[in-house]
């Protein structure tokens, strides 16, 4: 076999190897999309598309600093959409930046920026972890941690 094509050939082996699976783009924005959905629920106060999100036995956990030392509360996310369904008031809208998606096969992460605005006023900011598994054609979230901080210049 003469050495060029031989070595193309190997090089497209090697690029083939070690690129990514090709689906992994539009789970991508499939899992991203589900985050999306999240808050878009939470906006209009649609508690059945969020529970839709979730999965049976899936679990908040949030990170408090305010007044003190930070502080871990653990939550069933039922308890937080009914919450946000029996609200009033200018609803919560809470708004991402710059998401990072990592996935294997069907498990995934986001991780990204956040502000939580009541209205017009900045209400705290954080980081969003999220934990999705994808269980048939859907991407479900099994787990959310959040930071919350109170000192944040608004990114929007």
């Amino acid at each position: 076999m003469p050495r060029i094509p031989f070595l193309a050939a190997a090089a497209a082996l090697a690029l083939l190897a070690f690129a990514p699976p090709a689906r992994a783009q539009g789970d991508e924005q499939a899992i991203v999309k589900a985050v999306i959905k999240l808050f878009d629920g939470m906006r209009a106060r649609d508690t059945a598309l969020m529970r839709s999100l979730f999965v049976p036995d899936a679990r908040m956990v949030g990170i408090a600093t305010r007044n003190g030392p930070p502080k871990v509360q653990f939550m069933d996310p039922r308890v937080w959409i009914g919450s946000v369904g029996r609200g009033t008031g200018p609803g919560a809208d809470e708004r991402i930046f710059d998401p990072v998606v990592q996935v294997d096969d069907n498990i995934a992460q986001v991780w990204t920026y956040y502000e939580l605005w009541v209205g017009t006023r900045l209400n705290h900011c954080g980081y969003d972890a999220f934990f999705l598994v994808k269980l048939a054609d859907d991407w479900k979230i099994a787990q959310v941690a959040d930071s919350r901080r109170t000192n944040c210049p608004p990114r929007s």
